[in-house]
């Protein structure tokens, strides 16, 4: 799977750094098999070689985003890395399955571990190429049309007050932001059934509410008016009313009934403060989950900060969540049409910025 992704980008622009937050695709494919080195080879055989070879290039805990793109390997020398490598892990594993092994982490946690992290850079690495085609393919007019704009209306799912339950099920493999599972009291809302559409998203902008300050927050102001966003980030117009969407396999048709993706916590906001509605808190979606509509299309922006739930204890290593609970990142829900299925799960929660649109992000509102 990971190889896949080499495939999709000129080999030219594999360790481009295509934007200021995001590490190159290269860095992506070295990250992966520097960290199954780390916890197959070094872990259970005591053998650090590629760890030690790749460590100064690859470990996300000690090299800067901003420094990702320096030294990579080449795309031949990527892949022979990558094929080589994951294929002996693939064999040091079933050697491992074979035998007790007295250790902290199972062998089958460590398994459940990598395919979860592996499949989240995966996701990172398509948002990657999404990017490039953004910014180097030129074919967008083949594919552009005209969405018409379509009054939001809001259909909701009652949640009664109470007490619930919110976390990881022990059954499941969770990361530890996740846990530990807990009650948590919330007062009577409404959520959205549906997210929020194109056209939808299109009549807000025909409204000009890009343009009207009232809407948005005073940092979301500061920052629409700071980088001139006037429409989401995949949206790319052939002329004032018609447009394509840019996704990892090229661009696409825009069509009235497709969520709304690549926008940030602050648009959202404006959107739903031009509704007068408001955006849920990750409890209010997570305890609503089983009843949702559409819930594993886009990664749907919560209300609350990340955050370190009550009991938190870090693992299987410190730098996994607990950096992140420093009260700049959002918490996201669900997960998007790229996401794979070993990340779809209620209790998942991903964090960004809120002003991180080059995400497949979108959402619904609440009352």
């Amino acid at each position: 799977m990971i190889l896949n992704q080499l495939l999709k980008i000129n080999k030219h622009n594999i360790n481009k750094k295509i934007h200021s937050e995001l590490s190159p695709l290269g860095w992506h494919v070295l990250h992966c098999i520097f960290v199954e080195a780390t916890w197959i080879r070094s872990y259970f055989y005591s053998d650090e070689t590629i760890v030690s070879k790749f460590k100064h290039l690859a470990d996300a805990t000690k090299i800067n985003v901003n420094k990702r793109h320096l030294g990579l390997p080449n795309v031949h020398d990527l892949k022979t890395y990558a094929e080589t490598f994951f294929h002996e892990n693939i064999l040091l594993i079933k050697q491992l399955l074979s035998r007790k092994i007295k250790k902290r982490y199972t062998i089958s946690y460590i398994i459940n571990f990598l395919n979860q992290h592996h499949s989240q850079h995966i996701e990172i690495m398509n948002i990657i190429i999404s990017l490039h085609n953004l910014n180097f393919n030129t074919k967008f007019k083949d594919f552009a049309q005209e969405i018409y704009p379509k009054e939001y209306k809001f259909s909701g799912i009652e949640i009664s007050k109470g007490i619930y339950k919110v976390g990881a099920k022990k059954l499941a493999f969770s990361f530890d932001n996740e846990n530990p599972r807990h009650e948590i009291y919330l007062k009577n809302y409404i959520i959205s059934k549906k997210l929020i559409k194109i056209s939808e998203w299109y009549a807000f902008m025909k409204e000009n509410g890009y343009e009207r300050k009232e809407f948005w927050s005073a940092q979301g102001w500061k920052w629409r008016v700071k980088n001139n966003i006037k429409f989401p980030m995949n949206w790319v117009f052939k002329n004032k009313n018609n447009f394509s969407l840019s996704t990892p396999d090229g661009y696409i048709i825009p069509k009235n009934n497709l969520p709304v993706s690549n926008i940030s916590k602050y648009e959202l906001e404006a959107f739903a403060s031009w509704n007068k509605l408001r955006l849920p808190h990750e409890f209010e979606w997570e305890v609503a989950s089983n009843k949702l509509e559409e819930k594993f299309k886009v990664w749907e922006w919560s209300s609350n900060l990340f955050f370190g739930y009550k009991n938190f204890k870090p693992y299987p290593y410190k730098e996994y969540s607990y950096p992140w609970f420093n009260q700049n990142y959002f918490t996201l829900k669900g997960s998007s049409a790229f996401t794979l299925k070993d990340v779809r799960r209620e209790s998942f929660r991903n964090f960004y910025q809120p002003n991180a649109r080059y995400i497949f992000s979108g959402g619904r509102l609440c009352i």
